[in-house]
This record gives C-alpha cells, structure tokens and sequence, in this order.
C-alpha cells in the first residue's frame, strides 16, 4: 500500500489524540491500534526513541512502514494511513438469510448502504453464516436510529 504523507502539517497530534480523531472519523478500532501490537491491526507503538508504524497480522510484526522520533509527524503518518482504509463494521450476523435481507432493508430504509460478506462453511459443510457491514461514519446513524449493534456469533 502506498500512502502519500507530507510530515508537519503544523497541528500537533498525540498518539492519544490521533486515536480518538480516528474513532470521530468512523474507523473501526479493531483494524488499528495505539501503544501495542494488536492482531491483524495498525499498530503505533513508541520503542525507545522512536515513534514506529507497522502492520501486526496474527502475532507476527511487519517491517515497519514509517519511523520517527517526532511523537507529531508518526501520527500524521498513522492518520492518513488508517484513513485511507475503508473500515467496515459488523452490525448482524446470522444464521438465516432472511435475517439478514430484513436488516439490509432496515438500513436501506434509513438511507444506509449495508455490504453482505457471507462465510458459506462457518464451523463445517452446509453451515453458512450471512454477515450485514457499514462502513466508516454509517455506524453512528446505525447507532443513532437502531442502538448499538448486538453481534453475537453463533
């Protein structure tokens, strides 16, 4: 992945502020992570002096992607790179179709696209589950009119 940065964009971000900047902007905290590796995530974590952006995918540390000693200019990088992600967020999970296409008409009588992802074997042959996801700011208008989203998987 390519990601364009121009450091210094003069507004000072901390590793706790570009957090919640990025949880304002609908990114799901699962795809990124501030302070330690997470599976699978983004990960910003401060080793020594330095600042460090890398990718975590299940226990294994990528190269990093960027590094400073400026806590600023590693945010900045840490920001455009997760923005430039499309975050999806699960709002159902199912066992039955139909669920799922009832919910999809829900969100797309309150003006929200859904995305359908379906898993056809999930514990074996013949055990599809349907999976419903918006994506990035949807997930507060889900929020606001639906309440949060009860995943439970099954």
């Amino acid at each position: 992945m390519s990601v364009y940065f121009r450091p210094s964009l003069g507004i000072i971000m901390t590793a706790s502020e570009v957090f919640e900047k990025l949880l304002a902007e609908g990114c799901n905290k699962s795809h990124f992570s501030i302070h330690r590796s997470e599976h699978d995530a983004f990960c910003l974590v401060k080793r020594g002096n330095e600042w460090v952006v890398y990718y975590s995918e299940r226990g294994e540390d990528y190269p990093p992607e960027y590094t400073s000693v400026s806590e600023d200019d590693a945010c900045e990088f840490f920001y455009t790179l997760v923005m430039n992600q499309q975050h999806w967020h699960i709002v159902g999970f199912f066992k039955n179709e139909n669920d799922a296409k009832q919910l999809e008409e829900k969100l797309k009588s309150i003006g929200i696209e859904a995305i359908r992802n379906d898993i056809p074997a999930y514990k074996h042959r013949d055990d599809p589950r349907y999976r419903v996801f918006v994506v990035g700011k949807a997930i507060f208008r889900v929020i606001e009119v639906l309440g949060e989203p009860t995943v439970t998987y099954a």
